[in-house]
């Protein structure tokens, strides 16, 4: 299978597993590269690709409850608390950027909250983020003009800093700490003690890389 069809595979299996990254940005990142393909189409397939493959991850949360530990399943309905009331606004910032937005759809699942306001939210994050990605390819080989060794340098330069911020941040760390103690709280504790509140241990990043 390949193709927009290939697309939209792809992208709903990249985000059907949860907190397992599967680069299905890559494939849309080096599809477009392709002489005829159209960014904003792939952008489109590839976002609502993905938001249905986040929906499985949502019916995991969803049904979740008993399967996970008491104090996981605490800190995920802290999470989900502070997010019901705008739960379709923070599934687009999530999804809108490369982080990770299981930690926020998981939680939105153990709280029931309404599967097409998410589907909504994850569609029109992924598709902006998709589309960006599809341009981005457009763009590279463009600028080398189609020179492989050119395009392979800009794209692992380009893919090397994304990971890299996935690899520092802590989100859940970061949303636990916004339901617990508020924007004030998260704002102390960046005061207190700067990046290391939103970041990763490093050993948590050595394990991920």
């Amino acid at each position: 299978m390949g193709g927009y069809a290939g697309i939209f595979v792809v992208s709903a299996l990249g985000n059907m597993i949860p907190f397992i990254p599967i680069p299905y940005l890559a494939a849309v990142y080096f599809y477009s590269m392709r002489v005829g393909a159209h960014p904003l189409l792939i952008g489109v397939v590839s976002g609502l690709g993905g938001a249905v493959g986040k929906l499985a991850v949502y019916a995991l949360g969803r049904g979740s409850r008993i399967l996970l530990k008491r104090e996981t399943r605490d800190r995920y309905e802290r999470i989900g608390k502070l997010l019901r009331s705008y739960g379709a606004l923070a599934a687009f910032l999530f999804a809108v950027t490369p982080s990770p937005d299981d930690v926020i759809v998981i939680p939105l699942g153990l709280m029931k909250y309404d599967a097409l306001k998410l589907f909504l939210g994850l569609a029109a994050g992924k598709i902006v983020l998709s589309t960006a990605t599809a341009y981005a390819g457009r763009t590279v080989a463009a600028l080398a003009k189609h020179e492989l060794v050119l395009e392979l340098v800009a794209s692992l330069v380009l893919f090397g800093i994304v990971i890299a911020l996935l690899a520092f941040f802590d989100w859940e760390k970061i949303l636990e700490t916004l339901a617990d103690r508020g924007v004030k709280g998260l704002a102390a504790e960046l005061k207190e003690r700067g990046l290391a509140a939103v970041a990763r241990p490093r050993g948590a990043r050595a394990s991920q890389q």
